[in-house]
């Protein structure tokens, strides 16, 4: 497994846990979360694998906040759900909106989370967008660019 891989997975469980607190907490903030993983991916991997070019090292940072950010969309919606269901038990107003009761009818349940999972989901996926940037720029910044020498019997002396 590259080790691209292995960091964008391990950072992004690591960011799944994270979020999922976060976002239960205030789901706005989750893809600063995701941020700040797929700057730490990408700048790891470069790290791991150290690339010839910047282009490379942001292609391997990339990919590695890409998928981090990839397991951070799951923590924005179970942290997103959580919270959901945290407002209905608990009978908390929300400062926008009402919470359906749990008796209350199917149809107003289905949209009640249908809107939640649905804005958790877009949260998630600017989070991910968010991260695989990071991780570019991080790769990009991490690597230094190294010189190409041609092979020793093509110098003319």
């Amino acid at each position: 497994m590259q080790a691209r891989t292995r960091i964008g997975l391990i950072v992004g469980v690591i960011g799944l846990i994270l979020n999922v607190c976060v976002a239960g907490f205030m789901g706005i903030c989750g893809p600063f979360v995701a941020l700040v993983a797929g700057a730490v991916a990408g700048f790891l991997a470069v790290g791991q694998e150290k690339p010839v070019t910047r282009s490379e090292g942001a292609r391997v940072g990339a990919t590695a906040g890409g998928i981090a950010g990839g397991l951070i969309i799951l923590g924005q919606i179970i942290g997103g759900i959580g919270a959901l269901v945290f407002m209905q038990t608990t009978g908390m107003r929300p400062p926008i909106g009402d919470v359906p009761s749990p008796s209350s009818d199917p149809g107003m349940q289905i949209l009640f989370y249908g809107s939640g999972i649905g804005t958790a989901l877009c949260f998630g996926i600017i989070g991910a967008l968010l991260a695989a940037g990071a991780g570019a720029g991080a790769g990009y910044f991490a690597t230094t660019d190294q010189p190409i020498t041609p092979p020793s019997q093509d110098i003319i002396s």
